[in-house]
């Protein structure tokens, strides 16, 4: 990784740390190391410890007393209930948007979906992963609602990890794709009532997608710390040696 250009500066090192963890470069629970990602982008730590308070402002890592942060884990009923509470905000959002929405910002929303079809075309992830976010803020902010907008993109942000993680299954990415081009269609004809309804369904396969994979992490976290506390198994009458 290049070394990161001193402009700008505490926003790049935000910018690759949130990149980072939301790609899951480190697992959930583990520590991050700030020695080498202070190495990697040739920074102090100094930056690097203020882009991880933000991150932790964000709901992605968890700080230590004395010892940096860690990737913040989330389990299933955060998940689910992170879930829910964005397909209310966003429900209503879009019913807003087919309201109040400038022919604009329709067709700003319009671009986005391009670039989403785009990605999926040639399987481009992160892109797509990215337009796929911007469309769902896009939506808010149409909204008119500032407030609402604001608290749809905390609770996005705070998703984004397990979001981008089962974001590489390919028959769930072609679902999310046919998602997409149905509530854009509501959206363009200002159908509120079938907006609100795809977008609530969208998000309820959002959660089966993830489901298995915050399970599956969830019980990998505890058999770890069940396995830390055990004492290492005997061997011929002797405790073995841990590795």
């Amino acid at each position: 990784m290049p070394p990161i250009v001193r402009q700008s500066l505490h926003d790049a090192v935000l910018a690759q740390l949130r990149k980072r963890v939301v790609e899951d470069y480190w697992p959930a629970g583990s520590v991050i190391p700030e020695a080498l990602v202070c190495e990697e982008l040739d920074v102090s730590r100094t930056p690097v410890r203020e882009a991880l308070k933000v991150l932790a402002a964000e709901g992605l890592v968890e700080l230590l007393p004395r010892s940096g942060a860690r990737v913040k884990l989330l389990g299933p009923t955060e998940v689910r209930q992170l879930f829910e509470t964005i397909a209310i905000l966003e429900a209503a959002a879009g019913r807003a948007a087919c309201e109040r929405a400038s022919d604009a910002e329709i067709k700003a929303i319009e671009a986005l979906h391009q670039e989403l079809l785009t990605a999926h075309a040639v399987d481009d992830r992160a892109a797509y992963f990215d337009a796929n976010k911007r469309i769902h803020l896009a939506i808010a902010r149409a909204s008119g609602n500032e407030v609402l907008a604001n608290m749809h993109q905390q609770i996005m942000t705070r998703m984004q990890r397990v979001r981008f993680a089962c974001s590489r299954k390919d028959h769930e990415w072609a679902r999310s794709i046919n998602e997409h081009d149905e509530i854009f269609d509501a959206l363009s004809r200002r159908d509120a009532d079938r907006l609100a309804e795809l977008i609530m369904a969208h998000m309820e396969h959002g959660w089966e997608r993830v489901r298995l994979f915050v399970e599956e992490e969830a019980g990998q976290q505890a058999f770890d710390r069940r396995r830390r506390r055990e004492p290492a198994p005997a061997v011929n009458g002797r405790v073995a040696a841990k590795v």
